[in-house]
């Protein structure tokens, strides 16, 4: 609403918020299994921002899974 400078409009009123803001629950560090999920959703992320196709992607992907499993040695 806008109102001129010698009207006497009121506006309408907001109730006041609390003094302390509402802060989000605490979340401790990541777990192994939440660190390592994220772990392989950087490294997809990355390989298709370098332009690599999807069945390229999941082959280094598996490829990564053999030598970290020890499947497969340098």
């Amino acid at each position: 609403m806008i109102a001129k400078p010698d009207s006497t409009a009121s506006t309408p009123t907001t109730p006041v918020a609390s003094a302390e803001p509402a802060r989000a629950p605490e979340a401790g560090p990541l777990s192994a299994a939440e660190l390592y999920q994220l772990t392989l959703y950087k490294w997809r992320y990355s390989l298709e921002a370098f332009g690599f196709e999807t069945g390229e992607v999941r082959d280094l992907m598996f490829l990564k899974w053999l030598y970290a499993s020890r499947h497969v040695l340098p």
